[in-house]
């Protein structure tokens, strides 16, 4: 098992260079994030297969890395799955309000488990498909990570892309084909971010939508 105190400080260091500074309080809930899930995930595989030595670049500091992209205080995580990248933004910006939302319902189980061990009282986990999803209040951000193809994302969340909202689908290499695929009206508006993740040897972009 990796020690807790060496992936604290890869944690530390990675996320300043990430965009989003921990403090320690903050380190130690995403430490304490990983192990949870790593418990959950030997038994309901919420995520496939979790490899300790790579955790904190592919799923943390990835997840960090779009923190300086989020607009507003009112964000919507959509197909949350694992809680990333959601979770670790919230434990960053804690004075944010968080939806994590998921189909799958051992998923929103453990984000609610997850919220409740880690105190993080402004997270809510809903059970429900997006397209289905009708909030009582707008969101400010919208963000997304490996849930589908961009046409399919934006038809499924178009609902919920009022005036002033910023959507943003973290991709791996430079989506191209997915970009081309987009009705006229939304590929004007996209604007490719192409984010820096600490200890990651992979290409990871930023498609950003304004409205």
């Amino acid at each position: 098992m990796h020690d807790q105190q060496e992936l604290a400080n890869q944690l530390s260091t990675g996320s300043a260079h990430a965009g989003c500074i921990l403090d320690e309080p903050a380190t130690q809930r995403c430490t304490q994030f990983l192990e949870l899930l790593y418990t959950w995930n030997k038994v309901h595989n919420l995520t496939g297969t979790l490899c300790r030595s790579e955790a904190v670049s592919r799923h943390l500091l990835d997840s960090l890395s779009i923190a300086p992209l989020l607009k507003g205080r009112r964000h919507l995580d959509i197909g949350a799955g694992a809680g990333f990248p959601g979770l670790p933004l919230a434990i960053c910006r804690p004075a944010d309000q968080w939806t994590l939302l998921d189909s799958r319902g051992k998923r929103v189980a453990f984000l609610r488990q997850a919220c409740a061990t880690l105190e993080l009282t402004s997270v809510v986990a809903v059970h429900s498909r997006v397209e289905n999803y009708r909030p009582t209040e707008n969101f400010d951000t919208l963000v997304s990570r490996a849930v589908a193809a961009l046409p399919a994302l934006m038809d499924m969340a178009r609902h919920l892309c009022g005036e002033g909202v910023r959507v943003i689908a973290m991709k791996g290499i430079f989506p191209e084909t997915e970009i081309r695929e987009l009705p006229d009206s939304l590929r004007r508006r996209a604007d490719v971010v192409r984010l820096e993740v600490p200890g990651l040897d992979a290409e990871r972009h930023a498609v950003i939508f304004d409205y």
